[in-house]
């Protein structure tokens, strides 16, 4: 790092060549030059000199201390993860600066920003190879103004544990308004289920939205214009499916892709994280890293975190959130739902299991498995105004129904 301008320069040289700036008589680059300092510093020292002067101080005017070479060192453990997190091991793929310092910042709990980080690897001969030219910035779309108005979500499959590994899919789900990543989770396949937990999961979390942003994926439209089987569920509580008309629309989404897309695969090879880790602590690490960079990663464009824009809109009345209904089909809505026929005894199979109801032989029911790998068996099929009419469940929530 360079040394404070006190120590290197003489404070007479540093009064002239900002007064010559402030006269015209040399351009903003040449005092740059001269006083070996960036634009923003050159500005504040002009502001800090013009008003010391103004206050006729300005004969014994001393520019401030700069973020120079009286930082005290970094603790040694966040040193130590650094080296670890970004010099080369085997194969294993290094953190970006950017993870790198977010990292920093959850384990323990020292703020870093990415320059930060990339000026201390390269003090200490750790490089990192440039990585090539990425493709045009898609065209933004128009943001939202409160929360829970819009949320885009898409899916992404990739190698998360490893290049000769299985693929895995990515769901992400974020607040238009926001960029609070609502949603989160690693599946072993694209199917209806995975977006019922995600839903379930996300809504239940943080409340109903009025709309959710998607591609014209099979899950969400179907050739004839009748709502899907998602689509349905959504209904059911008011949520509408927006459509985008090309992946280049879902730019907020695809940029959360990129993000997980670089981060996972580093975080799970470097905590030896691989194909025999179950999928429920895969995504407890997930969950992890996706609250912590709610919490506290600034968002380039809005210039804070998500949660504090999330909590501004809030509190300034943006908000078209709804809560979760008190209707008793919550848990119902969000499960699969199959055919089933009552057997003998009253009793209906379900996983190798007998299970008892007041139902007469050859009663057409329906089995419901929950998001949590519970089930229940319904008589009725989930309508506004009525109660469900459950026959049996192992579900604690369903049971006083």
């Amino acid at each position: 790092m360079k040394q404070q301008i006190n120590n290197r320069l003489g404070v007479a040289h540093v009064r002239d060549t900002i007064m010559q700036f402030v006269t015209g008589t040399i351009t903003q680059n040449q005092a740059m030059e001269s006083l070996q300092i960036g634009r923003s510093r050159l500005y504040e020292m002009r502001t800090s000199l013009l008003a010391a002067r103004a206050a006729g101080t300005g004969d014994t005017w001393t520019p401030r201390g700069s973020g120079g070479n009286h930082r005290t060192p970094w603790p040694d453990e966040v040193q130590c993860f650094l080296r670890r997190a970004l010099s080369p091991d085997g194969n294993a793929k290094r953190y970006s600066y950017a993870f790198a310092a977010s990292e920093v910042g959850r384990r323990f709990e020292y703020k870093l920003d990415r320059g930060q980080v990339r000026h201390w690897a390269m003090d200490h001969g750790i490089k990192i190879a440039v990585p090539g030219p990425r493709p045009p910035a898609h065209v933004r779309r128009w943001q939202r103004q409160s929360v829970g108005e819009l949320w885009q979500l898409d899916a992404t499959p990739d190698h998360f544990l490893g290049r000769d590994k299985p693929t895995l899919q990515l769901l992400d789900m974020i607040d238009d308004c926001s960029r609070m990543q609502v949603g989160c989770k690693l599946y072993a396949r694209e199917l209806i289920p995975s977006y019922l937990d995600l839903f379930y999961r996300a809504f239940t979390r943080y409340g109903l939205p009025l709309e959710i942003y998607v591609d014209k994926a099979g899950f969400f439209r179907s050739t004839d214009g009748s709502l899907t089987q998602i689509g349905k569920r959504l209904k059911f509580y008011d949520i509408s499916f927006i459509f985008a008309n090309s992946p280049q629309s879902k730019g907020k989404i695809e940029r959360v892709h990129v993000v997980w897309q670089d981060r996972l695969p580093a975080y799970f090879e470097r905590e030896s994280i691989g194909i025999e880790t179950p999928m429920e602590t895969l995504n407890e690490h997930v969950l992890n890293l996706v609250d912590y960079r709610n919490d506290f990663e600034t968002h380039r464009e809005l210039r804070m975190t998500p949660r504090q824009a999330w909590d501004l809109a809030v509190a300034q009345g943006r908000n078209k959130l709804r809560a979760i209904p008190s209707d008793g089909w919550w848990d119902l809505v969000w499960a699969e739902w199959s055919r089933a026929t009552v057997g003998s005894r009253g009793r209906v199979y379900v996983d190798d299991k007998f299970c008892p109801t007041e139902c007469a032989n050859g009663t057409k029911v329906w089995l419901c498995r929950h998001v949590d790998g519970t089930f229940s068996v319904v008589h009725n099929k989930p309508e506004h105004g009525k109660r469900p009419i459950i026959h049996f469940s192992n579900n604690p929530k369903l049971r006083s129904v």
